[in-house]
């Protein structure tokens, strides 16, 4: 079997991290990169590091069949990895596009063996019967290249330049889901496949790490060597336990990197991006 990857989403977060590790693992990738004039200066610069001779950049929108007929004809995937955009608000898009995804792997089954169909974070509701894809949720997902509108980047600006943090509580639990811990667990999906396992449903890649706010402020602060002046609101722990099974029996992986060691990594690459970040994250 073909060790060629589609990533759609591919300038996102996950999609970025997913992309360098399966070309460091020496798969062929084909990045979709269906943000179109939305994309952000970060997501730019992503697509930048991602030059590689095994990597092939196709922007288009998963809308334009045609377009994504002719992609699929052209490289026929084995595997084909949806990745969202930093959102936590569901405004049926991420449904649209699995949709369309889902359509164009079906007409391909007349020409290749069927590929393996990866989802990240669709809505639990909508896929909860679904036998088409194994549809992965992660937890509070956070590393270098990490996106404006996770907690994480907020309390590093929040710390380094005196944001406030809107909506946020001292007694929130966050479940810290380091990114190369969710890149390890796809890794190893994919071996599994590879090797005739057929995995379709829903599972959750647990988190490694879980803290309050707070604390995860008092971290960012100490990291920083900043003072933490921000002082949050308190509330009653408010704790969502997503209620599926996870990888961990089968991959034989079980995401273990510290908060100390995944905000070390994270802060260090923003010092280095700096400049980048502040501007991207203040629009």
């Amino acid at each position: 079997m073909s060790n060629r990857v589609m990533v759609v989403g591919v300038s996102t977060f996950k999609g970025f991290h997913i992309a360098r590790r399966l070309l460091k693992e020496g798969y062929e990738v084909i990045g979709i990169d269906d943000e179109g004039q939305a994309k952000h200066q970060l997501s730019k610069q992503r697509l930048y590091v991602l030059s590689h001779p095994m990597f092939h950049i196709i922007q288009t929108d998963t809308s334009h069949r045609p377009n994504m007929r002719q992609v699929m004809t052209m490289y026929e995937p084995n595997h084909v990895i949806l990745c969202g955009g930093p959102s936590s608000v569901y405004t049926g898009r991420e449904m649209e596009r699995f949709e369309q995804v889902k359509q164009l792997i079906r007409s391909q089954k007349n020409r290749v063996s069927a590929p393996s169909f990866i989802t990240f974070d669709l809505p639990i509701e909508d896929t909860r019967h679904s036998s088409s894809a194994l549809h992965l949720v992660t937890e509070d997902v956070y590393g270098p290249w990490d996106d404006s509108t996770t907690l994480f980047s907020k309390a590093v600006l929040a710390i380094d330049q005196g944001h406030r943090m809107v909506g946020y509580y001292a007694t929130d639990i966050v479940k810290a889901s380091y990114i190369d811990d969710v890149v390890e667990t796809v890794v190893r999906v994919l071996r599994l496949i590879q090797s005739d396992l057929t995995l379709v449903g829903q599972f959750r890649i647990n988190a490694s790490d879980y803290v309050h706010v707070q604390t995860l402020l008092t971290e960012v602060g100490y990291l920083m060597h900043h003072p933490v002046n921000l002082t949050l609101p308190v509330r009653d722990q408010v704790f969502h336990e997503v209620d599926l099974p996870t990888l961990e029996a089968m991959t034989g992986f079980n995401p273990q990197t510290s908060l100390y060691e995944g905000l070390k990594e994270l802060i260090e690459w923003y010092d280095t991006y700096q400049t980048m970040m502040k501007e991207d994250m203040s629009k």
